[in-house]
């Protein structure tokens, strides 16, 4: 199915047909898209996957710093159901982690952080972040396939979730702000060139994938 690098501009009617939905279809699935900041519109290139600089990261990093770990301190009482969906959460990411699934691990891995905000118990809060962390997916499945270690990222989001549901929400926030300070490093490390296997295109279909969903579901 090809790639979709950052920059890549995107044509309406040949990816519809590659894809085999309809144009209005695609134009839909264009249009969230859009929306959740994994393409952008001009009026002189047409409509483009979206390209982070080192600037967008540090402003999207500094965004997840103030909320998450405003909701982790703010966390008096863990609901039920939140406990349940972030031990899912937490389980899906380790099977995809054993399994060097990069983007599925990163999907389960942002929805495990996403659910964070939800102790804030404010939905425009919650529709903000999720816009905002949209544009970091590519990044991070460049952040967890290149990692040295990629066995470490499951244990730091089990103690994560095991200090918040002891009630250790000031170790559980340093936790926290250490994790973020890492993810934001090896980001841009990678950005620039610094880590190995940079200059390898990213991988196939990550963003693809993301455009057949979408398009799918609006068919």
């Amino acid at each position: 199915m090809g790639e979709l690098r950052p920059g890549s501009s995107l044509e309406e009617i040949p990816l519809a047909a590659s894809l085999g939905v309809s144009r209005n279809t695609m134009r839909e699935a264009m249009r969230i898209l859009c929306l959740e900041g994994l393409l952008k519109r001009s009026a002189h290139r047409g409509i483009a996957v979206v390209q982070l600089s080192l600037k967008d990261v540090e402003e999207i990093y500094h965004v997840r710093r103030v909320l998450e770990i405003s909701a982790v301190e703010a966390a008096a009482v863990l609901p039920p159901d939140l406990l349940r969906e972030l031990r899912m959460a937490l389980e899906g990411y380790e099977r995809s982690v054993q399994t060097r699934d990069w983007v599925d691990a990163v999907s389960h891995d942002l929805h495990f952080h996403a659910l964070l905000i939800r102790l804030l118990e404010n939905k425009r809060l919650e529709a903000f972040y999720q816009k905002t962390i949209a544009e970091l997916r590519m990044g991070m499945v460049l952040v967890d396939r290149r990692h040295d270690e990629p066995g470490m990222l499951v244990p730091v989001h089990r103690k994560l979730f095991q200090l918040l549901t002891a009630g250790k929400r000031k170790e559980c926030a340093a936790v926290l702000a250490r994790h973020l300070d890492d993810s934001e490093s090896r980001l841009c490390r990678i950005m620039n060139g610094q880590l190995s296997g940079v200059d390898r295109p990213a991988p196939a279909g990550t963003r693809t994938r993301r455009v057949v969903a979408v398009a799918r579901t609006h068919r």
